[in-house]
């Protein structure tokens, strides 16, 4: 089995290294495709100095320019998977640069093959935020705004959403909802695990969303669009997406992981666990 893995980048160059020589230490055909934010300093630290010469590194050379709950990070979805099938992969992980894997590869392939190699490995919840994809977010640029150093653009973005409001209210009125082309949206993590036949249909399918305009004015359809996606076409082989992440109360990003968390990452039959910093506990770099 040949895999592949799709890794969204954003910082941490040290970091990212340091994944990608743990993930390709072995002699295996599995190969990594980097994804680095077109905004980020580390991609401009890879204009100058290239991650590797090794043609199992492989990064995007025009990568999105990402921005938080905007339908970019979907962009940045399709870029790697595309990268990916026309690389030749049996299966993909995607990942962020923050990731790291919980148990050896053997037995992620092990797993696999115990579950059916024709399994999704991905979490798609039905009933939860369907909204974000079907009501218009006129702020859909500037979900992140700082309002302590951004006053007069933050006050803009919430004039913004009250128009999104009113547009919404209006086509509710004339009966001009929003199509929902795969049946109702399924909700969960953006972190997954696919088989190539999945990765096909999902990329033909993220190719006529972006055509059709359909994620404009949508909100983090990241944790949206290929979830239903793959639960439209693969309903009956869905598996858990075996990743371990911790979100504190009412925070939106996982908390940084430590050595006390070794005992649940190691119970929980996960394949990566995140969020990971040498700098915050390097407990991971021993595993």
């Amino acid at each position: 089995m040949r895999m592949a893995y799709l890794i969204m980048a954003h910082n941490d160059r040290a970091g990212l290294e340091r994944l990608l020589a743990r993930l390709l230490a072995d002699e295996s055909a599995d190969f990594a495709m980097v994804h680095a934010d077109a905004r980020s300093a580390l991609w401009q630290d890879l204009q100058a100095r290239p991650l590797s010469r090794s043609a199992r590194i492989i990064t995007i050379p025009h990568p999105a320019a990402v921005r938080w709950g905007h339908w970019s990070q979907v962009e940045a979805d399709r870029l790697l998977i595309d990268a990916a099938l026309a690389e030749g992969c049996d299966f993909a992980h995607v990942i962020s640069g923050a990731d790291w894997p919980a148990v050896p590869r053997a037995q992620i392939v092990e797993d696999i093959a115990q579950a059916g190699a024709d399994n999704c490995f991905i979490e798609a919840v039905p009933g939860i935020q369907a909204e974000r994809m079907q009501t218009w977010r006129l702020d859909s640029h500037w979900l992140q705004l700082d309002p302590r150093r951004n006053r007069a653009a933050y006050a803009a973005a919430w004039e913004l959403r009250r128009l999104s409001r009113w547009g919404d209210g209006l086509r509710a009125r004339l009966g001009a909802e929003r199509s929902q082309p795969y049946g109702p949206w399924r909700k969960g993590s953006s972190w997954w695990s696919l088989p190539r036949p999945a990765l096909e249909h999902v990329s033909r399918e993220l190719a006529a969303l972006k055509q059709s305009g359909r994620l404009s004015g949508t909100v983090c359809a990241d944790e949206h669009a290929v979830q239903t996606i793959v639960t439209a076409r693969c309903g009956g082989r869905l598996q858990p997406n075996r990743r371990f992440i911790d979100f504190e109360p009412g925070q939106s990003s996982p908390r940084l992981l430590g050595a006390a968390d070794l005992p649940a990452i190691r119970t929980s039959g996960a394949w990566f666990f995140r969020k990971v910093s040498a700098s915050h506990d390097p407990f991971f770099t021993a595993l």
